[in-house]
Order: structure tokens, then C-alpha cells, then sequence
């Protein structure tokens, strides 16, 4: 069924959500990371590569990914474009199989349903590497592995708004060493970039994400699945209700994460806490801010399975179970007002697990959980 959904959306991808992706590699390979983010710059060099283009569509990673990127650009685009893809089916596949694994073989009727995935992959999105590297860094946590969890959290950065509350998370719990794991692996990151294009790449880049004026920045701000989205279907164009919805939702995240903080010695020690970590941060990260569209959903799969093969509540256990079909995510392609109901649906589902972050949440290691919805 995706590949059907998908055969319809792929070629809007070859001229949108892919082209920027490789024009920032293009760009890299040039070693132009001085003018890497200038609206100008890229422009010109989409339209050298796929000259139909009407208008910007902005790349706006950091110019670390960009570099990373690089071997995308040694390849002719329509190559490089079916590489990306395969590249990203075989992430997304392999946390399938992981998540076989450990939650037994139910678990790939979730994945399978879940919409943001294929989504992503279909309209050249990177949402299956995001998921990845959160699951790799939820695989190190559980193992103790503190450190190279918080680096390896640190790697998603390249859209850093989707887990701009994560440090936040390792200080109200206290988990110093995945903290100094995520700040040396994110100052890392930030040096390699100021190296590479140095302060006026950095000043640059700030500008194009300020940059009001690219309609592709931020296109149909009612199908995001954040407070944005939220309140564009309710039709409230005020920057302070945003503020105060997502100030109100950083309140109820600290207070779930505080009552639920480790009270071992050692806070890798203490069972059921970390998937609670990674449920409620992840929800929280996604709901209160821009930019947020279904794609970027892929990360929430892992916090959704964790949720349903736990011992959480009946209601987050329902909760997460109807954001894993394709009924939620199906709302959002109806447009305003109905796409409310995705926005909506993330939000529930952040309330109920953060309203039990008391209970002391368990995951099988195999079997389903016998009393999942």
C-alpha cells in the first residue's frame, strides 16, 4: 500500500524535499560552506539542477550534515535520488526487524501501518535515520552506556528543533553522563561547522531559518503536527498563543519528568525508567514547536511501541495505538479544520503518558504485553 501511495508522491520529491537535500551537497562538495546557506546561492544552483523549479526550496541543515552529505553530489541526481531512497528503506527496515526482536512479531503490524515512515521515505525525507539514531541511542541507555547514548542523541541535531528539549530532560533527571555525552558530541558538531564555513556561514544559517519570506519554509502550517498546527486549524494567528500553549506543555514535561527522576545511586540502574525518558521527551520535543510536519513523526514510532508493550495506562496504550494507524496521520491530507485531529491526537497522547509518570513503566525484552490494547 505505501509503494502505491508512494509511486504518486515520489516524483513531487525529485523536485522538492530530495533537491534541497542535495543541493547543500553539491554545494559542500565545492567547499562553498561560506555561502552554503544564502537564499541567493541556492537557488541559482537548484535551478542549474533541476531547472522546472518555480521557486527556493531552502536547505536548512547544518553545514556538518551538509558535509556529510557530500558523497550524494559524486552521483548523477536521478542515482543519487533512488540511493537516498534505498538508503532510507534500509534504515527503516532495520528498526523494523530490531523492533521484531524485542517485542515480538505483533509489532511489525504497527510499524508496518505507520504512516510518517513511509511518508518521509516517499517524499525524500531523512524521518527513518532520525528514528534510527534515537532508537541506537535508546538500545545504548538501556545497556548503561550513558556516554555514547547522549553523543549518538546529539547526531540528530541535524534538525535540532525535533529534540530541543532533550537537554532539558538530562538535567531535571539528572543523567550527567548522557548530558556530557550530548554536549561533547554537539560542540563537536558546531566546531566542525564554524570550521567549515566559519561565523559568517553560522550568522547565515540563523538568518535563512528567520527568513519570513521563503513560502517553501514553512508551507500549510495546519498539517504540522505541533501547537502550530494546533492553532492554525483553530484559525489563531497569535504568536503569544503559542507561547503559552508550549510554555504550558514545558511545565507539564518537567513536572513528568521530575516525579519520575531516578532515585537509585546510579540512574542507569533503575528499570522502566528510561523508556519513560524517551516516551515523554520525544512527545514533548515534537509538540512545541514549528516546522513540524508528519515525516518528522518517524522518530515517535519507537516511544509509540514502547508505550503499547508496556505497563502503561489503558488510555496511553489507546492513545498510542491510533497514532500508529493511518487514521491520525490520514486527517492531516484533509486539510483545516479536520487535519486538527493529528495535532490533537499528539497532544492526548503526550498528556496520558506524562499524567502517569509515576507508574514505573516496564517493556518485555520479547513477548507482547497480555494486556495491550
Amino acid at each position: 500500500m505505501w509503494i502505491v501511495l508512494g509511486s504518486e508522491i515520489v516524483a513531487g520529491a525529485r523536485s522538492h524535499d530530495f533537491l534541497n537535500i542535495y543541493t547543500g551537497a553539491s554545494l559542500a562538495h565545492e567547499g562553498r560552506f561560506a555561502d552554503l546557506h544564502e537564499p541567493s546561492v541556492q537557488l541559482a544552483r537548484e535551478r542549474r539542477i533541476f531547472p522546472q523549479i518555480p521557486q527556493l526550496v531552502p536547505f536548512v541543515r547544518p553545514s556538518f550534515y551538509a558535509a556529510a552529505l557530500v558523497p550524494l553530489s559524486l552521483l548523477p541526481y536521478d542515482t543519487a535520488f533512488a540511493v537516498w531512497i534505498a538508503f532510507q528503506t534500509s534504515l527503516l527496515l532495520g528498526c523494523w526487524i530490531w523492533m521484531w526482536r524485542r517485542f515480538g512479531a505483533d509489532a511489525l503490524v504497527f510499524a508496518a501501518l505507520y504512516l510518517p515512515c513511509a511518508l518521509g521515505i516517499a517524499t525524500g525525507q531523512d524521518g527513518a535515520m532520525m528514528l534510527a539514531l534515537l532508537l541506537i541511542s535508546f538500545c545504548l541507555a538501556e545497556r548503561g552506556r550513558w556516554f555514547r547514548s547522549g553523543a549518538v542523541l546529539a547526531l540528530m541535531l541535524v534538525k535540532f528543533h525535533l529534540i530541543l528539549l532533550w537537554p532539558l530532560a538530562l538535567l531535571i533527571q539528572k543523567r550527567w553522563r548522557m548530558l556530557a555525552g550530548f554536549c561533547t558530541s554537539a560542540a563537536a558538531l558546531v566546531g566542525v561547522s564554524a570550521a567549515l564555513g566559519g561565523m559568517r556561514s553560522l550568522r547565515a544559517y540563523l538568518a535563512l531559518l528567520q527568513d519570513k519570506g521563503l513560502d517553501r519554509l514553512s508551507p500549510s502550517p495546519e498539517a504540522m503536527i505541533s501547537v502550530q498546527g494546533l492553532l492554525s486549524n483553530l484559525g489563531i494567528d497569535q504568536p503569544a498563543a503559542a507561547l503559552l500553549f508550549s510554555g504550558v506543555a514545558v511545565a507539564v514535561f518537567f513536572f513528568a519528568l521530575r516525579r519520575s527522576e531516578p532515585r537509585s545511586a546510579d540512574p542507569g540502574t533503575t528499570t522502566g525508567q528510561i523508556p519513560r525518558l524517551f516516551i515523554v521527551t520525544a512527545a514533548a520535543s515534537l509538540w512545541i514547536v514549528p516546522h513540524v510536519y508528519g515525516y518528522d513523526a518517524s522518530l515517535l514510532l519507537l516511544p509509540l511501541l514502547l508505550t503499547i508493550y508496556s505497563n502503561a495506562g489503558r488510555a496511553s496504550r489507546i492513545a498510542a495505538t491510533f497514532l500508529c494507524t493511518p487514521i491520525a496521520f490520514g486527517f492531516a491530507m484533509a486539510g483545516r479544520p479536520w487535519a486538527i485531529v493529528l495535532s490533537l491526537s499528539v497532544a492526548v497522547f503526550f498528556v496520558l503518558v506524562a499524567s502517569e509518570s509515576s507508574r514505573r513503566f516496564q517493556t518485555p525484552g520479547g513477548a507482547p504485553n497480555p494486556s495491550m490494547v
